[in-house]
């Protein structure tokens, strides 16, 4: 497997369970889906936001986790340089090693955001 079929292989699952999930997560929260007791309160306050307080909330939460992300990213780049202590293989490869500067493969057209996940945030 070629280094930039690695790269999007960890793209893909970065965004499928670091963007995708917690947004499907948030989304069925704002509807009143979940039904353990403990979200309860919060799907009840969510019910009385108007649609524009909900959209803010939505970019919020959009910007809060591609934030994350990206400071996931850098944190693998910088770990790479100092101890090498932690790595993330894809394929028996380390993945920092794969790109010149990972957190970059987030952004843009090509980037990790457009190609894999589904969802598309403009803030």
């Amino acid at each position: 497997m070629t280094s930039d079929l690695k790269l999007a292989k960890f793209g893909q699952f970065l965004m499928n369970n670091l963007r995708d999930a917690p947004f499907d997560f948030f989304d069925k929260l704002m509807i009143g889906y979940w039904k353990a007791n403990v979200l309860q309160d919060i799907q009840n306050e969510l019910k009385q936001l108007t649609p524009d307080q909900k959209d803010l909330l939505r970019k919020c939460v959009a910007a809060t986790m591609d934030t994350a992300i990206h400071d996931f990213l850098i944190a693998l780049e910088e770990n790479n340089v100092t101890t090498k202590d932690i790595q993330i293989l894809v394929d028996g490869d380390d993945i920092v090693l794969k790109s010149k500067n990972l957190h970059k493969e987030l952004n843009g057209e090509d980037g990790w955001f457009a190609k894999f996940s589904r969802y598309k945030i403009d803030f």
